[in-house]
């Protein structure tokens, strides 16, 4: 019995821990409400976008930042050998089971930053604390969806110290260092046919597989910020790699229509890469009161080409490999930031967009690690009130999800959908002289 539930883990688990699966970080009102932060980021969301930034910061300042996203999507699964033995929903003339939602689909995106000078109006430091990544999605334990995913989610909390140096009046160059905890968990059944050999009288129709993982690991990142001509700034900032190794229990639970009840517990290790990230952005003052940004955002995923588990004591397993093969992703963006209007001198209004291509090939997709290409709409508002700042952004995203065929995932996440997502953020930016 014990063979049966190792083998269906062997196929299952590496769906089950989303490695490769972190997004782009939406943090600070220029990036949520213009698009374009790099090339002048002049909040203290800079130590992530470009610690260079916060030379421009005058004074101790005390920073808050909230958003929250709301994933809206709907996927039609198509049927895979032996799926219909255990799954009793009817298939339409598309030959596709009924269209499912999640039941929850979210993600938070907190940010707490203080920064300051530290010494002749030319060294600058910040702490921060933020999230760049927490995101979930859940979908019925009776859905067809249940062999794919129940309950997922990646939260990725990070720490970091910031320093930055101003060479020259325009020139400044900054860079931070800190420690990230990546954590992930994974719940599903275990589809019950293995290499076509029906195991469901050993472990059940319905076997469930949980993952839970987590690891801490140093992270830097490095920017430049200059000022070349009257108008014109430019910034340029690049990330680490971090190669972190989640451990934590797996367990396998056999359903209740097993030949017998069973429960196998074991532990893994498992490789998550997030990739060399490159930055460049510059922004320029078109008018006294409107302001252009142009932004290109480079995740270096060609390294990403599989991804590996150790396994301890769960029976005849011991490493399981995955094909991932990403392709490196890129993002162009930009937008426009009116600001210093007569009728308004106090208020900002910004809009932007951007384009992204996704790292992940579309037969290596699946349900609890989805990556699609996406056209993202910027807006936002910013209210200066003496030593305070306030702001109000959103962005809505319009997934481009392609129909696949040629799904290699266990069980194939052969799929046709679409998809949405809207992001609410609120800032908070005080000044203490």
């Amino acid at each position: 019995m014990r063979l049966g539930a190792a083998l269906l883990l062997l196929c299952a688990s590496s769906a089950a821990t989303h490695a490769g699966g972190f997004g782009i970080p939406e943090m600070g009102v220029r990036r949520t409400g213009m698009a374009a932060i790099i090339g002048r980021p002049d909040e203290p969301a800079a130590v992530f976008q470009n610690p260079a930034g916060i030379t421009t910061l005058h004074g101790l300042r005390l920073y808050v930042g909230f958003g929250l996203a709301f994933v809206s999507t709907e996927f039609r699964l198509r049927p895979w050998q032996d799926s219909e033995r255990f799954i009793d929903d009817p298939v339409d003339a598309d030959g596709y089971y009924p269209a499912q939602k999640p039941t929850r689909a979210m993600g938070a995106i907190p940010m707490l930053v203080a920064t300051m000078p530290l010494w002749d109006d030319r060294l600058y430091g910040a702490f921060s604390l933020y999230v760049s990544n927490a995101t979930g999605a859940q979908f019925r334990r009776d859905a067809v969806t249940h062999y794919h995913l129940i309950d997922g989610y990646v939260v990725a909390p990070q720490a970091s110290i910031t320093l930055a140096y101003k060479v020259r009046p325009n020139l400044s160059v900054g860079g931070s260092v800190g420690v990230i905890n990546p954590r992930v968990h994974g719940q599903r059944y275990v589809f019950p046919v293995v290499n076509g050999t029906d195991v469901s009288n050993l472990v059940g129709s319905e076997p469930e597989l949980t993952l839970d993982g987590s690891d801490w690991r140093p992270t830097w990142n490095l920017g430049v910020y200059a000022a070349p001509a009257p108008g014109l700034t430019v910034g340029a900032a690049v990330i680490g790699r971090v190669d972190a190794q989640l451990q934590g229990p797996i367990t396998v639970v056999y359903s209740e229509d097993a030949a017998q009840p069973d429960r196998l517990e074991g532990r893994h290790s498992t490789e998550l890469l997030l990739p060399w990230t490159f930055h460049l952005g510059a922004n320029y003052d078109v008018t006294p009161n409107v302001e252009l940004g142009a932004e290109l955002r480079y995740w270096l995923y060609r390294q990403y080409e599989r991804q590996y588990t150790q396994v301890e004591n769960i029976f005849l397993v011991s490493e399981l490999e995955t094909l991932k093969d990403y392709n490196d992703s890129w993002q162009v963006s930009g937008g426009l930031r009116v600001h210093d209007l007569p009728q308004a001198p106090r208020l900002e209004a910004m809009l932007g967009t951007h384009y992204d291509r996704t790292p992940a090939p579309a037969r290596t997709v699946t349900l609890d690690q989805p990556t699609f290409s996406h056209i993202g709409l910027h807006s936002g508002v910013r209210w200066t009130l003496g030593r305070y700042r306030l702001a109000a952004t959103y962005i809505h995203y319009w997934y481009d999800v392609p129909t696949i065929e040629d799904s290699i995932t266990s069980p194939p996440s052969n799929i046709r959908g679409d998809g949405a997502n809207d992001i609410f953020t609120v800032a908070f930016e005080a000044t203490v002289d």
